[in-house]
């Protein structure tokens, strides 16, 4: 009887961790399969959802990088000549800038951005809607009046005088003509035709 004494007290803790309810469901879903599908264990698991969700994931890697190529929009497929008047003062300072001093073009980006209130140019419309664009910060000028012994220059090139402008900097006065991606003047350029001589 001494011996059958301490027997008691030490078998409590032994079943504790393992209640008697928790052991029966457990049983009771060995009997109905063991392991639940996919759409069972979303409801008994909540942390299954995110392995549901890695296709959608994957899936979306793809698109993400095709939307990035379609952001990007496509060059023009011709480049046509307009006729510079009408056409953005700031759009035609930057295609001059491009096309005569590309390598000034970060720095003219770089004082826009810093200036608040006014322009880094001066724009002067003329009475036959012409204009003269004056850009200090590169010694730029942009304008459409031309001298008249240049008009012949331009019927060599086939190009209309209405789409040419001359541009002034530094050791240069060239004619350059003005073309627009598409006939869309809000996609210009300026592409040198011949260097002309301008007091």
């Amino acid at each position: 009887s001494s011996c059958s004494a301490p027997l008691p007290p030490s078998r409590p803790p032994i079943a504790r961790p393992r209640p008697p309810a928790r052991s029966a469901a457990h049983a009771r879903s060995d009997r109905m399969g063991g392991m639940l599908c996919p759409m069972d264990s979303k409801q008994v698991d909540n942390n299954n959802d995110d392995e549901m969700r890695i296709p959608s994931n994957v899936t979306d890697a793809a698109p993400s990088r095709q939307s990035q190529e379609a952001e990007k929009p496509p060059p023009p497929k011709e480049w046509l000549p307009v006729e510079a008047n009408g056409c953005d003062a700031e759009l035609m300072v930057l295609a001059s800038i491009q096309a005569f001093c590309p390598n000034a073009l970060r720095r003219y980006l770089q004082r826009r951005a810093q200036v608040t209130g006014f322009r880094c140019f001066e724009y002067e419309p003329h009475d036959d809607g012409g204009f003269r664009i004056s850009v200090p910060s590169h010694a730029m000028s942009i304008e459409t009046q031309l001298k008249d012994a240049w008009k012949p220059l331009l019927e060599e090139h086939g190009v209309s005088e209405t789409s040419v402008v001359l541009v002034k900097i530094i050791g240069v006065s060239a004619l350059a003509k003005v073309e627009a991606g598409d006939g869309d003047k809000s996609k210009l350029r300026i592409v040198k035709l011949i260097e002309v001589e301008d007091d």
